[in-house]
Formats: C-alpha cells, structure tokens, sequence
C-alpha cells in the first residue's frame, strides 16, 4: 500500500511541472517551502473599458433604400419559399424566414426575427432595433445596414454583389455598417466593398474575405482571424484581438496623416496581434496588450520573483508593479512607489500589482485565441501561473507550487 500511495504522488508531482524552463537559481533550501504566495485576480488593463460611438440612424447611408418603404409585402410568422418581386417588410416583433429570392428591399423593424437561408436579396438590407437577424448561405445584391440589432449571425453568405461604390459611410464603397451594443458575429463570407462595425459588445470576424477596409471601432470585444482584407481600421475598442490575418493593401485608412496606410492602429484598451501578413511600411500605430495580474504573499518569507513568462515564453521588456499597501518597494538599489526593474519583491502579507505590456510573437500560438496564460518564478524555484480569459478575466486564484527539484540533497 505504501509503495501504491508513492507511486501516485511522483504522477501527480510531475503533471504539475510546467512546460516552461526558468532562470532561477537551483535552491533546495527549506526557505523555498516557507515561500508561498498565490494569485488574486487578473484583468486587463485599464479594465479594457471601449469608448463611446454614435450609431448612425436606419435608412441614413443609402438614402436610395431609406428605411420606410412606400409599399411592401408583410412577412410575419410565415416564409418566403419563392420568388416574389417587391419590397418586404418584417413588422415589430415578427418573424420571417426567406428561401427564395426577393426582388426588391427588405426591412425588419424593432424586436424583429429575419432569417435567411439560401436565399437572395435583389436590393438592400436595412434591420433598425431588431432582435435577431441571421443569414446563411444568403446573398444581398445592395447595401446592408444592421442598426443597433441585438444579435447578428452571418454564415457563408455574399455582400454588394452588385459591387454597387456610390454608398459612403465614412469613406466610400460601402457594403456593410453594423453599429450598437449587440453580438455580431461574421464567417466564411464574402464582401465587396468596405465593412464598417461601430459601438459592438462582441464582435467577431472571421475566415472571410472583404474587398475593402474593415473597420471595427468602440467594440467591448473584438475578434479578428484569418481573414482577407483590403486594409484594417482598429479605434478606441477595449479588447481586440488580431490574428493571422492578410490585408491586400487595396485601401487604406480615413485621414491624414494616415491616409494611404493599411493597418491603422488608434487609442485601443487591450490589443494583441500576431501571424498578419501586412505590406512593408503600411502599419499605423501600435498594438500592445496591457494584462494585470495581482499576486499575493501569504508565507512567512518575502517573495522574489526573477522570471515571468507569457504562454510559456520570457516576457519581452519589463512589467510595472507596486504594491497594493501603497508603502514603498525595492526597486534595484533604492526604494520607490513604482517599480519598472525585475526582481519583483513582495513583503510579508503584502500584495503586488504588475502590470505587463505584451505583443505576441509571430507563430506562437493557435487560433482562435480565447485566453492569455502567464507564470510567475521566484528566487527559490516556486512558481504560480493561471489563465487571463478575454472576457472573465483570472480563470481561478492558483497557490504557488514547487518546480521540480534536484534531490538530493534536499532539507
């Protein structure tokens, strides 16, 4: 029973060991089993608070189409299985499934269902206040305008394939504008012409391919990945996530001094990128992602830590901290309120907030990304990581844990 009992603990002794290697120096002191400490909360910097938007008004960009048609076909509880040659309008709070085709435009007024499988749009799209619209395998011939609708689910379906470069939104060739505190969510489909998404909770595009400029401004949440673009525009969103993605250099961004760039980077909370291919030369601005992480000591030792690591990879450049008591720290060879040098070190019941700039390396991870893992090693070989989800922030509070060590000796 003895031998059954060891045997489990060396299993879970070394599921524990992480996949890093550390820098920290060989210590088998019995300091490094008094040293404990453990992780509080975790959060993107700043909250990762987006910024407020104005959303346009239904029918105020293609003004051809507008938003209150003179005469139209009432779709409500039913479906349009064939052909029919006019507008259609989905009433308040009603509910329409199209298959076919529609020759004409199509309107879904407030607290509306639009569902569209496999069937055409000969005309424009205008959705105000809606509460679900959703479009698989659909094409629309003309201008879509999705105002402040609820949730927004586009599958494999084909945008202005008209190719239709007289609307303007904010630049010209216009094909889509999506604006309002809502979930939007686009794959596997096909634009020409420039998508606009404005003042989103969760917006996520990918796996598509847009002729024109993307531009996803005032989003809580953004998730861009492996996408085709013209060019990117990225403004003053909280979160934002950039990924394997390939912008063609066909447009550029709004204004000077920018104008003529494809990647334009402006005033987001939280940014990370990675594996874009973008033209030499045609980036504006930055895209760094700020993380939080507060770490407690709850031993009777004060902590050193001499390592972090960011998805199992060496941090690049060197995180700010301060500890949450307010007193001053050490800081290399001379005391301070805030610290930018490495070691990190936590007195006895005392909390440490490090805030860490982090831009992820081409190739380094698989997508889509969902969460930021990140680990903590100390002078005495102890170590805690966890799991900064974009949306929850920590996973879980995590207890430091041993490294594996060099035995013997080990007192």
């Amino acid at each position: 029973m003895v031998l059954i009992v060891i045997l489990m603990s060396a299993i879970v002794y070394v599921w524990v060991v992480p996949a890093f290697t550390s820098q920290a120096s060989k210590d088998n002191a019995g300091a490094a089993y008094a040293e404990k400490f453990e992780t509080v909360r975790a959060q993107f910097a700043n909250n990762a608070v987006s910024s407020p938007e104005t959303v346009a008004a239904c029918g105020s960009q293609d003004t051809s189409v507008g938003c209150s048609p003179g005469s139209y076909l009432t779709c409500n509880g039913s479906s349009i299985p064939s052909p029919y040659t006019g507008n259609v309008l989905v009433p308040v709070n009603g509910v329409c499934v199209i298959t076919s085709t529609v020759n004409g435009n199509v309107y879904v007024y407030s607290g509306g269902n639009l569902t569209v499988t496999g069937g055409t749009i000969n005309g424009g799209l205008e959705v105000d206040s809606a509460l679900v619209v959703t479009l698989t395998n659909a094409k629309v011939s003309g201008f879509t305008g999705l105002y402040n609708v609820q949730t927004v689910n586009i599958s494999g379906s084909a945008f202005n394939t008209s190719g239709n470069t007289g609307i303007t939104t904010d630049l010209c060739c216009a094909a889509m504008y999506a604006g309002g505190r809502g979930y939007f969510s686009m794959t596997n489909s096909n634009v020409t012409g420039q998508v606009e998404n404005e003042v989103g909770h969760n917006t996520i595009v990918n796996n598509n391919r847009i002729t024109g400029r993307l531009e996803i401004e005032s989003a809580d949440l953004g998730q861009i990945i492996n996408n085709v673009v013209g060019s990117l525009d990225l403004d003053a969103n909280g979160t934002i996530v950039i990924a394997g993605n390939t912008v063609t250099g066909a447009t550029g961004c709004p204004a000077p001094p920018i104008a003529g760039k494809s990647v334009c980077y402006g005033s987001n909370a939280w940014c990370g990128t990675g594996n874009n291919q973008i033209p030499s030369g045609q980036t504006n601005g930055s895209c760094i992602g700020n993380v939080e992480v507060d770490v407690r000591n709850t031993g009777s030792t004060p902590v050193t830590f001499v390592a972090v690591y960011m998805t199992n990879i060496p941090l690049v450049g060197v995180p700010s901290w301060q500890l949450a008591s307010g007193n001053p720290t050490q800081c290399g060879s001379g005391q301070s309120a805030t610290c930018t040098l490495l070691p990190i070190v936590i007195p006895v019941g005392d909390m440490v907030e490090i805030t860490m700039g982090w831009t992820a390396p081409s190739g380094a991870f698989p997508l889509p990304w969902n969460y930021i893992y990140f680990i903590f090693v100390s002078s005495h070989q102890n170590y805690v990581d966890g799991y900064l989800y974009f949306q929850q922030g920590l996973g879980m509070p995590l207890q430091s844990r041993l490294e594996q060590r060099i035995c013997p000796p080990c007192y």
